[in-house]
């Protein structure tokens, strides 16, 4: 079933099958959500528990018993019951079952809130264990935004006044500081080897094409930014100005006042303080249609990884009756 919320600005949709924000429109309809395309990519922003990225083998084995290990989990395939509703917010929660219980051998509780406040849009998650022992598990976001951005209400339409078609390289993703982290390699099955190496070093953009991902996966690790912004570059843009959640640039006010004129898409600012790693990932399309920015609180299984779940490397821990909470900032810079 679907929910909605929205205000001056924007229109977002929620499925309750897996609290996955669905859809995010700009008050003409104008799509900043990947909608999916089969073939290509068939989903737009769903939540990866309990595991993020892919089991070695697919399956895992826990007191003996063997459990199958789909990529990201289940949560995004489960329905959700909406708990809390409000003209600016949305809280659904999904709990262990029986039904999960032959999928992840642990109790939990996860509510998944959404809150929309002027061009911003939160997405907070908690976790709670609900059983007697310490749980083990993963969770990463996986929103995808179109790229280049829509000038209409479909994604295929990009043209600009002047009629040019926007291009990957027309696109930048730039983080509020100078970065150096490292890249985290990963083997051909998408399990991290245990490798690094530098990504780059102390710059704060990194430049798109249409062949920088080519259906891999970018796996970063030590930042400390508070933010990533997606944006034209600069040089292209007719109006080169906004203000991401820390630092201004340009003197935009935000958020934008509402106009009267089309407004169109800037930029789209993520959220990523406290959260460890970061993954950048597109299919493997000849033009970059879409990206997604991932911020992970986990990693995947590593190639070297063990069966028994609970031996295997960066999963979260928590204890009976605590909660992790974990939380995806998302501001669209609209003009």
């Amino acid at each position: 079933m679907q929910k909605h919320l929205c205000n001056d600005y924007l229109d977002i949709t929620i499925d309750s099958r897996g609290a996955e924000l669905t859809a995010v429109k700009l008050k003409n309809g104008t799509d900043i959500l990947w909608p999916g395309k089969e073939g290509v990519w068939n989903a737009h922003a769903p939540l990866l528990f309990p595991w993020a990225g892919r089991i070695k083998n697919g399956y895992f084995t826990h007191r003996g018993k063997t459990y199958e290990g789909n990529i990201h989990g289940f949560i995004s395939k489960t329905e959700h019951r909406c708990t809390a509703k409000s003209a600016d917010a949305l809280s659904l929660e999904a709990s262990s079952s029986a039904d999960t219980l032959n999928l992840f051998p642990y109790d939990f509780r996860l509510v998944q809130t959404f809150k929309l406040e002027n061009t911003k849009l939160t997405h907070t998650v908690e976790v709670t264990n609900t059983g007697t022992e310490t749980i083990f598990f993963g969770l990463g976001f996986h929103p995808g935004f179109i790229c280049p951005f829509a000038k209409g209400k479909t994604a295929a339409d990009n043209n600009n006044a002047a009629g040019k078609i926007k291009t990957a390289s027309d696109y930048e993703l730039v983080f509020d500081t100078a970065q150096s982290p490292d890249l985290i390699d990963l083997t051909k099955n998408g399990l991290p080897s245990g490798k690094k190496s530098s990504f780059m070093h102390n710059k704060s953009s990194i430049g798109l094409s249409d062949d920088l991902f080519r259906g891999s996966t970018i796996c970063l690790c030590g930042l400390n930014a508070e933010s990533i912004v997606l944006r034209e570059k600069p040089s292209r843009l007719s109006e080169d100005t906004f203000q991401t959640g820390t630092r201004v640039e340009d003197g935009m006010p935000e958020p934008p006042a509402p106009q009267s004129s089309t407004p169109a898409l800037k930029a789209v600012e993520v959220g990523i303080k406290d959260i460890p790693y970061l993954l950048l990932w597109s299919a493997a399309t000849e033009k970059l249609e879409f990206i997604c920015i991932e911020p992970w609180c986990s990693l995947p299984d590593f190639e070297s990884a063990e069966s028994e779940w609970e031996a295997k490397q960066n999963l979260l821990r928590l204890e009976a009756g605590k909660t992790f909470t974990a939380c995806l900032p998302l501001t669209f810079h609209i003009g």
